[in-house]
């Protein structure tokens, strides 16, 4: 008879013989690599160096404008000293210090004159008397060159400039000693201070001009005739 519940049949044994069955077995994942710390340091030691030297740039370009402001700003203080320094070189302004300016002495111009004569050649036709004590005195040769000589206030000379000859010839007024203390005496009596500047021309009627310093700090422009007598008056910046 059958029985209704079957036993479940048990493998045979293997046999001595018989072929093995092989099972694979399942590749394990891949093992992730560590990070090296070496190149981590690596990267971030060049992200700290980059940023060093932009920032050392950065502090470069920075104190290269700021050395660039530093000389304009000497140039322009530069510039502004020599702009004072013109100003005050600008010997007939009214405007500046005149206490040393000019002389009421004859001799004095005699002197400056004798100075500028011993170092350049003609005759004296000007004077012209600067703050700082000095004078320029011109000089006119017979072929009507002219020389520019400067005398200190110690009375060195020596010369400025020098013009070629024309076609006008020699000076037909000089600044003799004699004539000097003439149109001294004669400016003074009409504006009383200090002369400034004498200059000879050629004009027959007013063949010297003088400008004499006051008192009260006006310059005074004075035409005389060949007897030393004023024939005209005005004051500087007058047409």
């Amino acid at each position: 008879m059958d029985d209704k519940n079957s036993t479940p049949e048990t493998p045979p044994a293997a046999q001595p013989g018989d072929r093995a069955e092989t099972v694979t077995p399942m590749p394990s994942a891949a093992p992730v690599p560590k990070r090296s710390r070496t190149r981590g340091w690596l990267i971030g030691g060049g992200a700290v160096l980059a940023a060093a030297l932009l920032a050392g740039g950065g502090i470069a370009l920075g104190a290269e404008i700021v050395d660039a402001a530093d000389d304009d700003a000497s140039v322009s203080d530069d510039r502004s000293h020599d702009d004072s320094s013109d100003d005050d070189a600008s010997d007939d302004s009214p405007s500046g210090d005149v206490s040393n300016l000019g002389t009421d002495s004859a001799d004095d111009l005699v002197a400056m004159i004798d100075a500028a004569s011993g170092a350049g050649e003609g005759e004296p036709t000007s004077i012209d008397l600067k703050r700082d004590g000095s004078a320029e005195v011109t000089l006119e040769a017979e072929n009507g060159a002219e020389t520019e000589v400067r005398v200190d206030a110690g009375g060195e000379a020596s010369v400025v400039s020098t013009e070629s000859a024309d076609d006008d010839g020699g000076p037909q007024h000089v600044l003799a000693a004699e004539t000097i203390a003439a149109i001294v005496d004669a400016a003074l009596a009409e504006a009383d201070g200090r002369i400034v500047e004498i200059e000879a021309d050629d004009d027959s009627t007013s063949p010297w001009d003088v400008t004499v310093l006051t008192g009260a700090g006006e310059f005074v422009e004075l035409d005389l005739d060949a007897e030393f007598a004023v024939v005209a008056t005005g004051t500087e910046g007058d047409d």
